[in-house]
């Protein structure tokens, strides 16, 4: 079983502090789990930080000495379980929810029983789902940003789980309360992201009544939501419009490169994205190492990026380079289309308003 939890600001936020015995507050929450300890069970906490990762697998056993502590065990774990959750504490900065879906949908789609529990506001700040670039308003097509995290490799691996999730929309401070289409637009999309991921949805409504945590917590950016919608923004440059000489990042054609990037300024500043992404994808030849083809990717692109910025482009701009494990890639084998045109497709420069996610190399 897999716990993910965070709500934006540390693990205990999920219990009250106050009496001897922490008490999981939400009431549906509580028989959910409950439910689940009528044998033993081991579970799994993934803190939905800005790095998550599973922080903590215990094993809970059921008492079978007498029926009397068999039928009282359910209860004496879910209260040992919140008292484990209680000790835990966001360690990383920001929230990335949709990667914390991804660590625990994985486990989950291969168990007998595939139930996955989220307490957590949604109102993610980190990754290819940070909100506080403008990513959320109330037009956003929720389905063109679905179709950007499928491109990049981004939707998480739910296959079969069934998700039931408490405190969407639900924050703390500093985070100011959402106003009420964002609630709307956060349930709407993280129901398209769960089912693009092959999985299913429950969204309890309970309300949160929880001791805040208290001491130093990890910083987190607040999001502003505004009814001015950023564009998603994905762009390839393929080699046939920017080429570079071999081996290096140096343009083949400097002043060809100079004005397809001035026109496309344009065109990304439409987006009203506070960051993009410049990811470079180069072919995977026979010999050559990865980490090369990585290296040189990355220099491609921040060659685009700095050209970028000098023909004025007034948006962030994170750099990264993939080598041949870029998403979208065509498999380079002999026969088909042939290997050189294969090549080809894949040296490439993708500019995405969300961080491309790599992928396996399988030639």
């Amino acid at each position: 079983m897999v716990v993910i939890a965070g709500d934006r600001q540390g693990m205990p936020s999920i219990v009250d502090e106050s009496g001897r015995e922490p008490e999981i507050v939400i009431s549906s929450l509580r028989e959910e789990l409950k439910g689940r300890f009528d044998r033993d069970m081991t579970v799994s906490v993934v803190p939905a930080d800005g790095d998550p990762r599973t922080a903590q697998t215990e094993t809970y056993e059921l008492d079978t000495d007498n029926p009397t502590q068999q039928k009282e065990s359910p209860e004496k774990r879910l209260e040992e379980l919140s008292e484990n959750l209680a000790a835990l504490q966001s360690t990383a900065g920001e929230s990335d929810v949709l990667r914390a879906l991804d660590i625990g949908g994985r486990p989950t789609a291969d168990a007998e029983n595939k139930a996955l529990y989220v307490f957590d506001s949604g109102v993610s700040t980190a990754g290819p789902l940070a909100m506080q670039n403008g990513l959320l308003g109330p037009e956003t097509d929720v389905a063109e940003i679905v179709g950007q995290l499928r491109t990049t490799g981004n939707i998480p691996h739910l296959n079969g789980v069934e998700v039931h999730w408490w405190g969407l929309g639900q924050v703390m401070d500093p985070q100011g309360t959402p106003p009420v289409w964002a609630k709307t637009k956060l349930e709407e999309l993280w129901t398209a992201i769960v089912e693009a991921g092959e999985g299913t949805v429950v969204f309890h409504d309970d309300a949160v009544q929880a001791t805040a945590p208290t001491g130093e917590l990890p910083a987190v950016t607040p999001v502003t939501f505004s009814d001015v919608v950023a564009k998603p923004v994905a762009v390839t440059i393929p080699e046939s419009q920017i080429s570079f000489q071999p081996d290096t990042a140096e343009y083949a054609a400097p002043d060809a490169a100079a004005r397809t990037l001035t026109e496309l300024v344009s065109t990304l500043e439409t987006s009203s994205a506070e960051a993009l992404w410049v990811t470079g994808c180069t072919a995977n030849p026979e010999g050559v190492a990865a980490e090369w083809m990585q290296q040189l990717s990355e220099e491609r692109a921040r060659t685009i990026a700095r050209s970028l910025e000098g023909a004025g482009l007034s948006t962030t701009v994170h750099v990264q380079g993939l080598g041949p494990a870029c998403p979208g890639r065509t498999p380079e084998t002999e026969g088909g289309e042939g290997l050189e045109a294969a090549q080809a497709k894949n040296r490439r420069v993708l500019i995405t308003s969300t961080k491309p996610a790599p992928v396996a190399v399988q030639d």
